[in-house]
């Protein structure tokens, strides 16, 4: 009896649990510049009392120290285990399957082509050989060969049909060799995308099991989130200079990449500069102990050191709505009034006359609407314009995204699904534009390039909240390379290097009669001039900034001194890293000379390296 009602009460516990598996849906991501945080959903029938539920689809790559778990409608989250199911291969996609049978069917036709090849080719032998037998009047007999004359016709009969035959097989030889090389090539470049689809990290399934309780019966939504690794991104620009008068235009971009082992399909993406990192702890100092460094020289002394000078001359350090949906036929008129149903409206898309169906336009895309009547209308439209105007502008790339400053990070906000493949392959992301006003200035640096470049120097740009990244520089309308927007500078200017001008001539020559070298008793002494000559062969005036360098000592023995005489004497800023710079303005057609002249002085028993 007792057995029988522990069976009976272990049959009702059973009944109680509620086993289920589900797919989890990838519904965010919000990409750092290393990982991503996901968020999975799930829509799930539970009975009262425990249920046991299965999740599949979430990557195996996680950080399960991470991994958070919310249940709606007062469900609670009695256990949770996340494992990963190395024995079941995930299933292809359909791409993948389509892949695979389009190589499938290429190796068909090549095995196909490769037999016919050869059974051609053996023909061709054959009938060689054949030919060759008959003209060289034997026939096989039983015992022995037997020579059999041959008449001139025969012997043309033989040739004729050889060549006919022979042309025949060859050509079909080298025509199924041409389609077995393209075929070849197109299952080479299948075999190839084949790969990059399998290509990602992560062939398993991720699989999340839980034990939920449930007060009552209901419908509830599991929300689960982790970190994982396996995903990143990289902001760069896209920097339009149409004319040195018109502002530069600065178009946000993203390389958004990610090799989880699943596909983010129709996912909405957050970008985030934020560094998640598993140490939280703030740094702190240890005892710094001074003492002396030996290389292989002995002591160190400067002579390693390392200067150098940037192009920017300043060094102070520097301390949108979505659109509802509106009823088009109901929109109020610009003075009063609206546009009746009934009448035939112009609407006007974007500059252009729209005469579709307005209603496949999303009311999601419209970023503004106006709407004009009568005498407005029909100025701008003429008689099309009778019935009323609408103008209507769809949003822009940027319109769909929300930059949110945090604490310590920014957040771009896309308001747009995206799908982002698991193979690790770069997607492109457009995000914010920028529109700068730099001031432009001709830059050279005659000992290291005889060229003189085009600069922009933009002020106020760290109030743009730009990101560092490189930049391709497009210069009216023609691409001259990349640049590198370092945001993270603390200088109140940020140049930007956009190509050189041959319209500005630059020469750098040595002072012959003011160089030379002398022997002063124990030390010589090396004096060296140059002359610096820069003429503007365009027809406007420009800035220009000119560098030049002279050496810096690093031992008590070299003497180094910037000569100011009258025949050296050049308008110039000193500054402490060797380097001479000049600022001034050059008009059109205008030829400008500047001097710079140093010593230096060291024993004469060493040897320096003056260049």
């Amino acid at each position: 009896m007792k057995k029988i009602m522990l069976i009976i009460c272990l049959a009702i516990a059973t009944t109680n649990i509620y086993a289920e598996n589900v797919k989890g849906v990838l519904k965010r991501a919000t990409v750092y510049f290393s990982g991503a945080e996901l968020t999975h959903t799930v829509n799930v029938s539970l009975r009262q009392g425990e249920n046991s539920l299965t999740i599949e689809g979430l990557t195996p790559n996680i950080d399960v120290n991470s991994l958070k778990i919310n249940v709606n409608n007062s469900v609670m989250v009695a256990a949770s285990e996340f494992t990963t199911d190395y024995l079941t291969e995930k299933k292809s996609s359909d791409y993948i399957k389509k892949l695979k049978d389009s190589i499938d069917n290429y190796n068909a036709m090549i095995a196909r082509l490769a037999s016919a090849i050869k059974i051609n080719t053996s023909s061709l032998e054959l009938l060689k050989k054949g030919v060759e037998n008959n003209l060289s009047n034997k026939t096989e007999g039983s015992t022995s060969m037997v020579k059999k004359h041959l008449t001139t016709a025969e012997i043309t009969q033989n040739l004729d049909y050889y060549n006919n035959k022979a042309a025949a097989l060859e050509k079909s030889i080298y025509d199924d060799n041409l389609k077995k090389t393209e075929l070849s090539q197109k299952l080479t470049n299948l075999q190839a995308q084949l790969r990059q689809e399998q290509g990602k990290k992560g062939v398993f399934n991720g699989i999340l099991n839980l034990n939920l309780v449930a007060s009552y019966a209901t419908n509830a939504t599991v929300t689960v989130s982790y970190f994982t690794s396996q995903a990143r991104w990289v902001p760069f620009y896209d920097m339009v200079v149409a004319d040195v008068s018109k502002p530069v235009r600065l178009k946000g971009r993203s390389k958004v990449s990610q090799n989880t082992g699943i596909d983010w399909n129709n996912v909405n993406i957050t970008l985030s500069t934020a560094t998640p990192s598993k140490t939280k702890d703030a740094p702190v100092f240890d005892t710094w102990f001074l003492d002396f460094v030996y290389n292989n020289y002995g002591y160190y002394g400067g002579k390693n050191k390392r200067m150098s000078n940037a192009i920017a001359y300043a060094t102070t350090e520097s301390k949108d709505d979505i659109v509802e949906e509106q009823a088009l036929s109901n929109v109020q008129i610009r003075g009063g009034g609206s546009v009746s149903s009934m009448q035939q409206i112009l609407y006007v898309v974007d500059g252009v006359p729209y005469d579709g169906d307005i209603s496949e336009i999303s009311p999601n895309s419209i970023a503004s609407m106006i709407v004009l009547k009568d005498a407005e209308a029909t100025t701008m439209y003429g008689a099309r314009g009778a019935g009323g105007v609408v103008l209507i502008t769809t949003k822009k790339m940027e319109d769909y995204i929300a930059v949110e400053e945090k604490n310590i990070a920014m957040e771009y906000k896309i308001d747009l699904p995206y799908t982002i493949p698991g193979n690790g392959k770069e997607q492109i992301i457009d995000l914010k534009d920028y529109s700068l006003s730099p001031e432009y200035k001709f830059y050279a640096a005659p000992k290291l390039d005889q060229n003189a470049f085009l600069v922009a120097d933009f002020k106020d740009w760290e109030k743009l909240n730009i990101l560092s990244g490189l930049a391709n520089i497009t210069y009216d309308g023609t691409y001259v390379g990349q640049t590198y927007l370092n945001t993270s500078q603390t200088n109140s200017v940020m140049s930007v290097t956009l190509g050189s001008d041959k319209r500005i001539s630059v020469k750098r020559e040595k002072l012959t009669d003011f160089s030379q070298v002398k022997i002063l008793g124990s030390d010589t002494k090396v004096t060296l001039a140059y002359k610096i000559t820069v003429k503007n062969n365009q027809n406007k005036a420009v800035k220009f900034t000119l560098k030049e360098q002279y050496p810096i000592s690093s031992q008590k023995e070299i003497k180094v001194e910037l000569l100011d005489k009258e025949t050296t004497k050049p308008t110039y800023n000193k500054e402490d890293i060797g380097v001479v710079t000049w600022d001034f303005d050059l008009a059109a057609g205008e030829s400008r000379e500047f001097r710079i002249a140093y010593s230096v002085k060291y024993p004469k028993d060493k040897k320096i390296n003056l260049r």
